[in-house]
Formats: C-alpha cells, structure tokens, sequence
C-alpha cells in the first residue's frame, strides 16, 4: 500500500447526465455503470481508501437519490462518504463552490468518470512543495487531439491551456487527467450559484491573474482510462479483465458456472444466478451481470451483459453492451454498439 496520504478531502463530481453514454444513461447515473458489476465510482472510492483520504464529498445531481441508495456512507471502502446535491446543474467548478461549506486547506477533486492508479501521496507533497494554488495531475500521451493539452514551464509550472489540439509545439504531450489538488481559497474566484467550468474558466481565470498552477507528471504513469463514451466504457472492461489494474479482482466465471453446458472462454467476469444454455461459447472478455441468461448456442466475445438481461439462443454478440433487463431476440447477431430498446 502506498505511503498515508497527507490530504483527509476529496471531492467526485458526479452531477452530470452522462450524455455520451446514453441510453445506458437513462435509467441509471453515470457513477453507477457496473465496470466488473461494480459501480464505476468505486474504483475512485477503492483508490481513495487505500490512499488513507477518510472524507469524500460526492457532488451529486442528476438521479442523486441511486447514487445514494447504492454506496450508502462508504464504509464498503473505509471512508466516509457526504453528499452534496446541486438543485440545478452548475458544471465543474460551481459544484465545488456549491460544497465550500464542508471544505478546509487542501483537497483533492476527481473527475467522477475515471478509473486510475495514482500515488495520491506523491501528488499532495508535489502540490504542497510547489506553493500552487491548483495542482493537476498530467498524463503524456502520443495522441492529444482528444485532451486538454496543458503546457508547463522548466519548473512544472502552468504556462497555457490548449483545449483539443492536434500537434502541441513544446513536444511534452502532457494532458489533464482529470485529478487536481486545489488550496480552499481557490473556491473564493467560483461565483456562486452559476454554471462554472474549472478548465474552461477557473483555470484559465486564475492563470491570467498570475496565480501559481502546478502541473504533476509522475515518473512512472499507472492505468488511467476516461470511462466517459460507450468505445472507452467496454474498453474499461477489457482493460481491467487483463489485469492492467493490479489491485482489481473478480470472481471466475468457470467456478460460478460449473456443470452448465456452455464454455467458458477467460478471462471473463461473472455476478450471481448466471444461466449459460448448452453449447453457448462466453469470452474472451466478456463480464455477465447478476441474473443474467444465455441460451443456447449463443456466442458472446469483448462484451458487457448487464443485470437481468437474457440472451436468447443462437445470437452472437461481439464488442456489444447489453442494457439492464433487455431481451436480446434469438438469433440476433450484432457488432459493435448496445443493445437497448428503451428511448427517452
């Protein structure tokens, strides 16, 4: 376990409406997709936990009433959880303001759609060394045109943002990853009560009024992944169902499944009450949620079935994501994309 964080807050966004994501969206909050039938915000509450941070604030919006029936007050990951619901949507940044009651020094905030490995220590005694008021954790990446490209100094210090470039001229290829260690009187430049973007206000605010941003590359990058798009969500799956994230388990399914007639191919992820039909090929890279059916002959590959759902005989699924309690129709066969029939 990584060295006791010096930092006892954090603050998750969640409040979105998880546009990008739709229709998986419709019914459930964004934080709540099951990534290995587990909620995606638990791999932040897990990383949070083991980090030794005990007060998490989730500040919460749409569907705010799942989110708290679903995680409760956090002692499945030895932390405690709070939350802070916005009656109206106030972007990035207001909901940070929203919260300011309940915050004091420093405190980390976290993009609520992510799954990482970050030292967090390492991170707080980079922004406590630096005498920034913001610090953000950077990733260097080979393609940028999808990130916000921030540019630093020989220091580290933040000199420019760049939103969605393709070529960035210092050659550092360092984009936000979405985790920030913020000083409490950073909340006092948010307006209240408004929408306010941290990137695409705050930060370029603060960094025209001269006031000191970090900018922290760890010497060696762990698993980061942005699970904000349907492509990156069943990405997530297969990157976790490989172990790119070392601290992640799941049950087998070949010892949930025994005497069925189905095959099981690993690495594939399994919940409980999981009926497989004979001669059904399940994996590689599939994860089957809790009371899920597939009938016989059917041959899933790469992909996520979600609670309740049932697959009927002789269909092949490759790359798909099968909404919660949807019936996929025998021999149906499909590449790519979800399966669901529900439209708001």
């Amino acid at each position: 376990m990584a060295a006791a964080c010096p930092i006892s807050q954090a603050v998750l966004l969640v409040g979105g409406v998880g546009t990008r994501l739709r229709p998986l969206t419709y019914l459930m909050p964004k934080a709540l997709l099951p990534v290995l039938n587990r909620p995606l915000i638990s791999y932040e509450l897990e990383l949070l936990g083991r980090s030794g941070v005990p007060d998490v604030l989730l500040t919460t919006g749409y569907q705010a009433s799942q989110l708290r029936d679903a995680l409760g007050g956090g002692e499945s990951w030895s932390i405690n959880l709070i939350y802070v619901e916005e009656q109206r949507p106030l972007d990035t940044a207001g909901a940070l303001k929203n919260a300011q009651e309940l915050l004091a020094g420093d405190f980390f905030v976290f993009n609520g759609d992510l799954i990482l490995d970050c030292d967090l220590a390492k991170l707080a005694r980079a922004h406590s060394q630096s005498g920034a008021l913001v610090t953000i954790l950077l990733r260097q990446v080979e393609d940028i045109s999808h990130f916000g490209l921030v540019q630093r100094d020989e220091r580290g210090f933040v000199t420019a943002f760049r939103e969605k470039v393709e070529v960035d001229a210092t050659g550092q290829r360092t984009v936000n990853a979405g985790v920030y260690v913020m000083a409490a009187e950073v909340l006092d430049y948010i307006p209240v009560g408004e929408p306010y973007s941290s990137e695409s206000d705050l930060f370029p605010a603060l960094l025209e009024a001269g006031l000191p941003m970090f900018g922290h590359l760890p010497d060696q990058q762990g698993y980061w992944t942005d699970v904000g798009r349907l492509e990156t969500y069943l990405a997530a799956n297969h990157d976790l169902l490989s172990g790119r994230l070392p601290w992640v388990y799941w049950p087998w399914c070949d010892e949930q499944l025994e005497g069925s007639g189905g095959r099981v191919v690993p690495p594939t992820c399994c919940g409980s009450d999981v009926e497989v039909g004979e001669a059904a090929q399940i994996g590689p890279y599939v994860t089957l949620g809790d009371d899920v059916q597939i009938g016989a002959g059917s041959v899933l590959t790469d992909c996520i079935v979600q609670a309740g759902a049932t697959v009927e005989g002789e269909v092949v699924l490759e790359s798909v994501i099968v909404a919660e309690n949807e019936t996929v129709p025998a021999g149906h066969n499909q590449t790519g994309g979800v399966f669901c029939t529900y439209e708001q």
